[in-house]
């Protein structure tokens, strides 16, 4: 009797050790990859509250759209394996030409996407990044393009009073941290010296028209997403009591209405309009105009208000600052123009550059 158990035995015993060694090298090797994936990746919580698995090491980023094209521009320039849109064309002498031809994909949001899927997945980028207000379906959006891509994909929150966030996420996000916290740092302090001075004008605000379209009459009026730079800096936007339209061309008005309100100051957005309102007889019944107040937004690249609504705003906080308020905005605005396309946009501009940019912009 205790010789059949002593076989049984031996018999179980044999038989698990076949088990284990059939079974063993496919669950080693699945063992092996998971710690091999958590060794090389790790899980990064975006704005959005997805928790993402990402490389540890990242050196290879895509935009998702224009905005997220700029900050990345000013973060992580070398990191990028291609762009949304082509630079603007009046940038193209500044911009380093590598950065021009990297390849174009279009954009994720917008009226009519225009993201060519197959070319961003060529590119092969490690991560696509997302940056911008917050719209409500963005963690579903973010997911259904890591599911279609396999490709990770996070969103980064961005409004102008975040950006010094924005770059710390980012720092978290792409390892490139001394760079990132000087852009924070910046931002950070442009927008508490913005809000001290805000404090100081209350007072004395002076009031403001913002002028584009063909004829000048197109506009954002108070309470849309571009005109925010208005309330940052503590200046009146005449245009009230109208719905504020923050896509396309903005709000309409006519001269009579500007006639009624008469602006402090008017920004044109371009050379066309800055040349209408300084030589067309019909405006030269306005105040602001008689008394050579009318100035032009500097647009190179991007336009200093913030079209689009970027990291751009953050200089044009201090040139629309200095230019309304130049006791309580006491700077160089050459020298400030200067330093942001040095840390933001990697352009080195000299003196030359610097007057054409500001042509009909300064006082």
């Amino acid at each position: 009797m205790h010789q059949i158990k002593r076989w049984v035995l031996i018999g179980l015993s044999f038989s698990l050790l076949i088990m284990a060694g059939c079974g063993g090298p496919k669950q080693q090797a699945t063992s092996q990859s998971k710690q091999t994936e958590a060794t090389k990746t790790r899980v990064f919580k975006d704005s959005a509250g997805r928790k993402v698995r990402v490389p540890k090491k990242i050196t290879r980023i895509a935009p998702s759209g224009p905005l997220a094209q700029m900050v990345l521009y000013s973060s992580v320039p070398n990191k990028l394996v291609g762009i949304a849109s082509a630079f603007p064309d009046d940038a193209k002498n500044l911009i380093p030409k590598k950065y021009q031809k990297l390849p174009q994909f279009g954009q994720f949001y917008g009226k009519s996407s225009t993201l060519n899927m197959e070319a961003l997945s060529a590119a092969n980028p490690q991560v696509i990044i997302d940056i911008g207000e917050p719209k409500d379906s963005v963690k579903t959006d973010m997911a259904k393009l890591q599911k279609q891509l396999d490709i990770p994909t996070v969103f980064i929150k961005a409004d102008m009073n975040s950006m010094p966030q924005t770059y710390r996420k980012l720092a978290q996000l792409t390892g490139n941290r001394q760079h990132n916290q000087k852009l924070a740092a910046y931002c950070q302090q442009v927008l508490k010296h913005a809000k001290t001075a805000r404090e100081k004008v209350k007072d004395q605000q002076k009031s403001i028209y913002y002028a584009s379209g063909k004829s000048g009459l197109n506009t954002n009026a108070a309470g849309s997403f571009h005109a925010q730079i208005f309330d940052t800096i503590g200046v009146k936007n005449v245009v009230t009591g109208v719905t504020a339209a923050s896509q396309g061309s903005g709000t309409t008005v006519s001269l009579e209405q500007l006639l009624k309100w008469q602006p402090d100051y008017i920004l044109a957005e371009n050379k066309a309009v800055y040349q209408l309102i300084k030589s067309d007889s019909s405006w030269q019944q306005l105040t602001a105009v008689k008394e050579n107040r009318v100035y032009l937004v500097p647009s190179t690249p991007y336009n200093f208000l913030g079209f689009p609504p970027s990291v751009n705003r953050i200089l044009g906080i201090q040139w629309l600052g200095h230019l309304i308020y130049p006791d309580v905005y006491q700077l160089n605005v050459k020298q400030t123009v200067q330093d942001f396309y040095q840390l933001f946009y990697h352009i080195h501009l000299d003196d030359q550059q610097t007057t054409e940019i500001l042509q009909n912009a300064v006082r």
